[in-house]
């Protein structure tokens, strides 16, 4: 998995403790030149008459390939893997034109790169500029059915892969849990969420909702999944905004727009609806028993793959998955916290903000309730 062995400065800061082991990866950006002329090659000139109708058009291709190398690799060996990527991908972008074009419209050929389930490399993708996903089904349903993938997401644009790099563009911390040590194999079967989120959290967006903005913050993460997986694509709503759309959709009176108001796993399911995403809602009538519903939240997990929101008076978590021993009943939990008030710094959130817990962390008189998104079909 490359996510095993992904590498940055602020990655090093992580406590040994909390943070996987990290295998240094580092990232190389070279710029492709091509040599126009060839002054010790004379060439010659072929002129061919063809009364055809055809389309002549220039493009500027953007060729990005990507090269996996180990230091002790000779140059010229990588001067032929280069060469074999650039033509291979000049191959698929001509195909790309040829399958999009429309009389005289041209698409312009994007590469892509995804981190596919069990590859220790990237797999890329040609898309054409200016399609929408829909539009690309077909193409992912042929790619889907070649590669022998699930029928869930793995190759929306909005899948590509994070290079380490691209991690400090953001103005949010994305998919945190892939950099802590999952429990024991040997004792668990692990099922954690599938795809990118955004970590979302107290006092974020110059917003000080600490106290009752919590189900607010576990909401914004589950939008941002639905938004990496390439189902919606809207702007993370504010607290005020979340607010406008409960009053919308008839479930709080006009009351709540501006209020520091708590909201639940009810109100999260509704404000979900808006956006044409459905939820469950599992009762759980306390904490002592959640580890109950360990195969319900493993199943969830595997096939849903979505963030669970988890409410209980007056907290809110977001649960991005379970760790579940059938044999012993036993069951680990992990939790991102949105109750976090820190800088959006990775070392610290990662120390302090998600890990896998026992099932002592639940209030063990407290009832909850858990929003389950669903996740559309189609890939």
């Amino acid at each position: 998995n490359l996510a095993s062995i992904e590498v940055n400065d602020y990655l090093k800061k992580i406590p040994a403790r909390k943070s996987v082991k990290i295998k240094p990866l580092k990232v190389v950006n070279l710029e492709l030149l091509f040599e126009l002329t060839r002054p010790d090659v004379v060439e010659t000139v072929t002129i061919q008459n063809n009364n055809s109708a055809r389309i002549h058009f220039r493009l500027v291709l953007p060729i990005d390939v990507v090269v996996f190398a180990n230091p002790e690799d000779q140059w010229g060996q990588l001067q032929d893997q280069f060469v074999k990527a650039v033509s291979t991908q000049l191959y698929e972008m001509d195909q790309c034109i040829q399958r999009y074009t429309k009389r005289k419209s041209v698409p312009i050929p994007q590469a892509f790169h995804f981190e596919l389930p069990e590859s220790t490399t990237l797999t890329t993708v040609i898309y054409p500029a200016g399609y929408s996903e829909k539009d690309l089904e077909p193409q992912r349903k042929e790619l889907h059915h070649k590669l022998g993938l699930e029928d869930k997401p793995y190759l929306r644009r909005s899948m590509a892969y994070s290079f380490p790099n691209d991690d400090l563009l953001n103005m949010y911390l994305r998919t945190i849990h892939k950099y802590i040590p999952p429990p024991s194999s040997e004792d668990f079967q692990v099922f954690v969420v599938h795809g990118s989120y955004t970590y979302h959290h107290y006092l974020q967006d110059g917003i000080n909702d600490g106290g009752w903005g919590c189900a607010y913050r576990t909401l914004q993460t589950i939008l941002s999944w639905y938004n990496y997986q390439g189902y919606i694509n809207v702007p993370i709503p504010t607290h005020e905004k979340i607010q406008q759309m409960l009053v919308t959709a008839g479930d709080k009176g006009p009351g709540i727009v501006g209020s520091t108001d708590w909201i639940g796993s009810f109100e999260i399911r509704s404000v979900l609806n808006s956006f044409g995403i459905t939820s469950k809602i599992m009762n759980i009538r306390s904490g002592s028993e959640i580890a109950l519903a360990a195969r319900e939240l493993a199943e969830h997990f595997e096939v849903q793959g979505t963030p669970v929101m988890v409410g209980g008076e007056p907290l809110a978590h977001t649960l991005l998955g379970v760790a579940w021993n059938e044999e012993t009943g036993a069951v680990r939990y992990l939790v991102l916290d949105a109750h976090y008030t820190g800088e959006d710094d990775w070392a610290s959130v990662i120390d302090k903000a998600i890990d896998w817990k026992d099932d002592d962390f639940w209030d063990q008189l407290e009832p909850y309730n858990l929003c389950l998104p669903q996740r559309p079909w189609g890939v």
